[in-house]
């Protein structure tokens, strides 16, 4: 699918919204908050969200959050204008220790001065085009601060091709991509999201995002493969490797 753009205004035509009643994903943002996040021990932390959505991630880390840090500064990014829409005008209650700047843009078109310690991406990653990866995790390295983390969770490719054989329906595309000489297998495919809708993600074989980020001086911290109501995630936490 040649159409960039197509990846995240396919969301000005879903009922994301729902997800305040779904509670869709509050089962993998709890467990990157608990298990990953508020390991940091310090009285600040910093965080950017890619592909928030209507904001319930956001609103989650604002909730539990509060209580652990001192300062806490939270950014984020969802280019869907529906989805902001929905946002700006069901606005989150934020302590007083916390600051909250969002943009109503792609991740390649923010520009920020912050260095963080956590880059969130949930789900986010299937709406990228192949020929923008290397530069979007270069840009995630460049926004993290030291030793900074960039969490990343897509569908567990296992999972997902044991899906895509007995749904055959939902199968698009089936492609070959080449980073430095090696070919990975990626999927176009549709997803069938509950009471909000269906929508078309790229997903990428496991080993294409362990040596994209190798490449760009990442190493792995962690990796872990969750079940959520049946559908299996994989979450990633990739560590920023820091030069000298």
């Amino acid at each position: 699918m040649k159409n960039k753009n197509f990846f995240y205004l396919q969301y000005n035509k879903i009922n994301w919204e729902n997800q305040e009643k779904t509670k869709i994903n509050s089962f993998v943002n709890n467990f990157i908050i608990k298990e990953i996040i508020l390991k940091k021990k310090d009285p600040s932390i910093k965080i950017f969200d890619i592909g928030f959505g209507i904001g319930f991630f956001i609103k989650m880390l604002c909730r539990d959050l509060a209580k652990s840090y001192k300062n806490i500064t939270i950014e984020g990014c969802d280019p869907s204008d529906k989805n902001y829409s929905y946002f700006i005008k069901n606005p989150i209650k934020i302590k007083k220790n916390i600051k909250l700047k969002t943009y109503n843009k792609t991740f390649q078109d923010v520009q920020t001065n912050e260095k963080f310690d956590f880059i969130t991406a949930v789900y986010v990653f299937p709406h990228f085009g192949f020929d923008d990866l290397q530069k979007i995790a270069q840009k995630i390295y460049s926004m993290l601060d030291k030793k900074g983390r960039f969490i990343l969770v897509v569908a567990n490719e296992k999972y997902l091709e044991e899906k895509l054989k007995d749904k055959r329906d939902l199968s698009i595309e089936n492609n070959i991509i080449e980073m430095d000489r090696k070919k990975y297998k990626e999927l176009l495919h549709y997803s069938d999201v509950p009471k909000i809708g269906k929508i078309i993600d790229y997903n990428r074989e496991e080993q294409f995002y362990l040596d994209l980020f190798e490449k760009f001086n990442f190493k792995l911290d962690k990796k872990r493969d969750l079940n959520d109501s049946g559908f299996i995630c994989t979450v990633f936490v990739f560590e920023k490797n820091v030069k000298y």
